[in-house]
């Protein structure tokens, strides 16, 4: 036990023994192979091809795992990465990781010869804990999430599982904004665990066993509304090829946090009651959050998965945020691996579907295009100039359709935006790209040609021919005509979805028969015929009809079917 006035020896700790990794040099111009070769050579975890560089070992054999041996290994660095001396302080150190420094490089003289990893270093962040937020988020729907992130941290515990609150319920608490689902990750059988949630919260579970998770909707016994809650298992991941989907296997919080795209999203907060709102943050993503940075865990991450590109050009629109400068490299070298025969079309069309129910969808796909994200889709696709315009317009037709009882997913419409002013080659290359095939290729092939369609409906002279030119059209071809066409296109599509496709006539099919129009194909030509009058204000009443058909009988060589075809002793010709 200590006794006052007492002095004891004190512990100084430099940066030499905080070392996690040793590195080597190698020139600046070596390649991913040479790179590798000399880092197993020397034993060492990391290269050093250039100051404030630094490639480690296990990014180095991943590149070459990919058969992508031949980059050199410099586009793999970290950059930046600060320097300091074998004899520096431990609190020198720490300093520079609450900086927001991912590693720390120890020189001996002008040579480096170790390296100091983030996540090796314990770091005691400014209110390191979030309970206080958690329980005063001043609403009735924070006081259901907080209940709900504390009845998940009891039952794990009484099951023996670690668990954690991650990714969007993290991010949304630092920024004050109310999380509309939870994310919890628990570090043992994550359905055993939803099973067992279930039993306290009630609600309807659906259970995914093929991917070890579960999702829980439930409500309160007072009748309040549980936020959805999507329950996980600890996992790492492996990507055995540029852009496949990743093989899983059963970890811990800190490799599923390792796992994840971005620093603001590899953030996790302890529910277990002994240690309830603790901020588990590995990678800063805290201090990215602040700054409104979108910062990759690693130099490859956008290699291995380049459908972050389109996550990060929907945080960047959501949040206010950039790519910092780790972010703009890990494009760059995604850009120049170019081809990703492993991903999925099915996948890249999943993540334009989610940027266009972004609240500012716009904003998402300008900055999408501007990162070079859509060559991932097809290279010539050229979609920047207008395609704000065009987005809106997709958006306010969807709006016109639901009026009129119809329906246009956001993801269809925005395909359309983006594929219209392509060339027909370049649109169809692209729908392969995305494995569409059958009606919904035929549809988009024709929406992307919009502009002409549009074209003829504000050249037509009478409302029927606006009618004959758009009745029974798709609702994406309508919708292609809509976001390429003028104002006077727009206007005439809207009359024929609000009024022109619901004119019927009076008369029916048995009404014409009776006045003498014989059976069979005639019945609808004259009905066809009596409704394009009645949409061109010719005919008002029964009546009226009745003695445009009996004048189309007594004189059946002389009368036009509105699409000018003819119609001789009642039949069409």
């Amino acid at each position: 036990m200590a006794r006052a006035g007492s002095a004891y020896p004190q512990v100084d700790v430099d940066a030499s023994q905080l070392i996690t990794a040793t590195v080597t040099t190698c020139d600046p111009r070596a390649s991913t192979a040479r790179a590798l070769a000399a880092c197993r050579r020397s034993g060492g975890r990391a290269v050093v091809p250039g100051p404030g560089r630094v490639v480690r070992e296990a990014d180095l054999a991943r590149a070459a795992g990919w058969r992508l041996g031949a980059l050199p290994a410099a586009a793999l660095a970290w950059t930046g990465v600060p320097v300091v001396r074998a004899v520096s302080s431990e609190i020198d150190v720490r300093r520079l990781f609450l900086a927001g420094a991912p590693m720390v490089l120890v020189r001996d003289g002008h040579r480096p010869f170790g390296l100091i990893e983030r996540e090796g270093v314990a770091l005691v962040e400014r209110e390191a804990s979030l309970a206080a937020r958690i329980e005063h988020q001043g609403s009735r729907d924070g006081d259901a999430r907080a209940w709900l992130l504390r009845m998940a941290g009891k039952v794990g515990e009484g099951l023996g599982m670690a668990t954690f609150a991650v990714g969007g319920v993290v991010r949304d608490l630092l920024r004050g904004q109310p999380a509309p689902d939870v994310d919890v990750v628990v570090e043992g059988d994550g359905i055993a665990f939803a099973r067992r949630l279930l039993d306290e919260v009630g609600g309807a579970i659906v259970v995914h066993p093929g991917f070890g998770t579960a999702s829980i909707e439930g409500a309160r016994s007072d009748g309040t509304a549980l936020p959805r809650i999507d329950v996980a298992s600890a996992r790492s991941e492996r990507y055995e090829r540029p852009g496949a989907l990743p093989r899983v296997a059963p970890a811990g919080l800190a490799q599923d946090l390792a796992r994840r795209d971005f620093t603001i999203n590899a953030m996790a907060i302890a529910l277990s009651p002994s240690a309830f709102g603790t901020l588990v943050d590995p990678y800063g993503g805290r201090r990215d959050l602040e700054r409104r940075l979108l910062r990759p865990l690693h130099p490859l991450s956008f290699v291995e998965d380049p459908t972050r590109v389109l996550r990060g050009a929907r945080y960047a629109a959501r949040l206010g945020a950039r790519l910092a400068p780790e972010g703009r490299r890990a494009l760059a070298l995604a850009c120049r691996v170019a081809r990703y025969p492993a991903l999925s079309g099915q996948r890249i069309r999943a993540e334009i579907a989610l940027l266009a129910r972004e609240p500012r969808a716009a904003a998402a796909f300008d900055r999408a295009l501007a990162w070079g994200a859509m060559a991932l889709w097809h290279p010539a696709l050229r979609s920047r100039r207008g395609l704000g315009a065009r987005l809106r317009a997709s958006a306010r037709f969807a709006g016109l359709l639901r009026g009129a009882g119809l329906d246009l997913d956001p993801g269809d419409g925005a395909l359309i935006a983006l594929l219209i002013g392509n060339r027909p080659r370049v649109v169809g290359a692209a729908l392969d790209r995305l494995a569409i095939a059958g009606a919904p290729r035929r549809d988009l092939l024709a929406s992307a040609r919009g502009a002409a369609l549009a074209a003829r409906v504000a050249r037509a002279a009478r409302p029927s021919a606006v009618d004959h030119l758009l009745a029974r059209r798709p609702a994406l071809v309508l919708a292609g005509a809509w976001i390429g066409g003028s104002r006077t296109a727009r206007r005439r599509i809207a009359w024929h979805l609000r009024e022109g496709r619901s004119v019927r006539p009076a008369l029916s099919g048995a009404d014409l028969i009776a006045l003498g129009v014989p059976r069979g194909p005639a019945v609808g030509a004259c009905l066809d015929r009596l409704r394009s009058s009645r949409l061109d204000g010719e005919i008002r009443s029964a009546a009226q009809e009745r003695e445009q058909v009996r004048r189309w009988i007594g004189h059946p060589r002389s009368t036009e079917h509105p699409r000018g075809e003819r119609i001789r002793d009642g039949k069409e010709a």
